[in-house]
């Protein structure tokens, strides 16, 4: 939480859960004020030992964005590439997207697993040159790089 309060980003409080069903992990998640909640069901498959340029686009994150004071906010992340595995998700309820004033999404997720990553570095946020942000939706139009499918 002091991560994202330093960076600025937007930090709901809530409660989360992690469970296994017969080798699938179950999340589970609330979010305090308005409720919005998730609950996927993800199984992991097989280790992916040879990401496509998708998977690494997808999954290596060097920056995150947020939005404050009306502005679009960037900074650096670092981490080591992430051991991704094939996974299919057997259930995905929930109410987020609305909550954050998005249009639901269009086409199945796509979805990979890992057992996460060890050493995370964040770096220093700075503003976007002249990006004003005013919607939710735009900020996030904005901050999503070009890439497959985009």
């Amino acid at each position: 939480m002091l991560a994202a309060r330093g960076i600025g980003a937007p930090y709901h409080p809530g409660a989360l859960d992690v469970s296994t069903r017969e080798e699938a992990l179950v999340y589970s998640g609330r979010r305090g004020a308005d409720e919005a909640s998730h609950r996927p069901v993800v199984r992991p498959g097989t280790p992916i030992h040879r990401p496509s340029e998708r998977d690494v686009w997808l999954t290596s994150r060097r920056r995150a964005y947020t939005r404050r004071l009306g502005m679009l906010w960037e900074t650096p992340v670092e981490h080591e590439p992430w051991p991704l595995a094939e996974a299919g998700i057997e259930v995905l309820q929930e109410t987020l997207t609305a909550a954050a004033g998005l249009p639901a999404p269009s086409r199945e997720p796509v979805v990979h697993f890992s057992e996460g990553v060890r050493h995370v570095r964040l770096g220093v946020s700075l503003p976007c040159p002249s990006k004003r942000v005013t919607t939710r939706k735009r900020a996030l139009r904005e901050s999503l790089p070009a890439g497959p499918g985009r």
